[in-house]
């Protein structure tokens, strides 16, 4: 006797999507196992396997009939709100649940797209200043004067970031129940001034805490951006998450002068920073009016 298949239904790219709770099941059973004996994110190819071993048990079978010529990539994609894919060319993709997006950056080799990576934490400092809106249609983002309102039909307004809420970010993190109380205090004490976030990263280097505040940085930008899309009606997009090491030599910057070249420069010479590791800052060398300069302001 044949197992019992629940209905499908046809999305408007005319794919077959799995629409029961069987399989959403099989998702989260899968995960589960393939986090148990994975370091970080679980391999696509490992999370296939389980899911083809596993499915049977709940009366169902990898690949559904009918979506047997569907990449396994794509079918993953039919379960968005349970997990949060990194494409990486030439390589496997790498699968973590969707509220720990900081399992795939156990290398520190996974970002957001620059453009939301910006939209999401430049605080607007023009006069009069620019907020971020996104093209639903297009996947492009836009940056309009606080009185210049979007049709929202084609526009989600972004929630333009704030100091407030970088210094929200590092008293959480500050809090984690890890750190004991000397660890807690000295990067809460950091956060009094406006030379917070200087000081705070200050901190998070002379104790060793880079990699954790990365992580931890990582999860609370993702988790917001997510939350954003529920608030928009929009979809979690698996390309606004990027390994580093895909990214073409081309449109990486030759020098610094290319780095900080336009009008954004500003804010470009930041998002450099943040990505750097404590080696790289390290190798980082400053000519002594510069550094001059800036003890000034």
């Amino acid at each position: 006797m044949e197992p019992h298949r629940a209905p499908f239904l046809f999305s408007t790219m005319h794919m077959v999507i799995p629409m029961n709770e069987n399989w959403q099941e099989i998702i989260k059973k899968a995960l589960e196992l393939g986090l148990a004996t994975s370091k970080g994110a679980v391999p696509g190819a490992k999370l296939r396997q389980i899911i083809a071993r596993i499915a049977p048990h709940f009366n169902e079978q990898y690949p559904p009939a009918g979506q047997e010529s569907e990449r396994f990539s794509d079918f993953l994609r039919h379960f968005g709100s349970l997990l949060t894919v990194l494409p990486r060319i030439g390589q496997d993709i790498l699968v973590a649940p969707f509220d720990k997006p900081e399992l795939l950056n156990t290398s520190g080799q996974t970002q957001l797209r620059e453009d939301i990576f910006e939209a999401f934490t430049r605080i607007p400092r023009e006069t009069p200043p620019k907020e971020p809106w996104y093209e639903r249609n297009t996947d492009k983002f836009r940056w309009a004067t606080v009185d210049e309102i979007l049709p929202p039909l084609e526009y989600a307004k972004i929630p333009p970031a704030t100091f407030e809420q970088e210094l929200d970010d590092r008293r959480a993190f500050a809090s984690s129940p890890e750190f004991d109380p000397e660890i807690r205090d000295s990067l809460l004490a950091t956060l009094q001034d406006h030379a917070a976030l200087w000081a705070f990263s200050g901190v998070v280097r002379e104790r060793g805490l880079a990699h954790k505040w990365h992580f931890f940085r990582f999860r609370a930008l993702v988790l917001r951006i997510r939350n954003w899309c529920t608030s928009e009606g929009l979809e979690w997009r698996e390309d606004w998450l990027r390994s580093r090491t895909d990214q073409p030599s081309q449109t990486r910057p030759s020098n610094l002068s290319d780095l900080i070249d336009g009008s954004q420069n500003q804010y470009r010479v930041e998002g450099f920073m943040k990505n750097l590791s404590d080696e790289d800052v390290k190798r980082i060398s400053v000519p002594l009016d510069i550094v001059l300069k800036l003890l000034q302001k």
